[in-house]
């Protein structure tokens, strides 16, 4: 892609994630919907603790998927 009035030139690179990373999107997908379900009910019966727990493990869950998402598709060699 060139830019109609400057020199420079970008370029865009796309790349797929493998397989691997797909199966384990969604294990994790599937914990955090399992963790949530548990802490909704806890709450519910008035177990605080449990929900308390679960509420963490939730947050836990997210920011670390939301790192290895972000941090796994970037390019593993320096820009030129």
């Amino acid at each position: 892609m060139t830019m109609p009035n400057s020199t420079e030139i970008l370029t865009v690179t796309i790349r797929k994630r493998p397989w691997w990373f797909w199966v384990v999107a969604g294990l994790w997908v599937l914990l955090e919907v399992l963790f949530l379900q548990t802490a909704l009910a806890s709450a519910r019966e008035s177990e605080y603790r449990a929900a308390a727990i679960s509420w963490i493990v939730i947050g836990v869950l997210a920011a670390g998927g939301a790192l290895v998402w972000f941090l796994h598709g970037r390019s593993r060699t320096p820009a030129n």
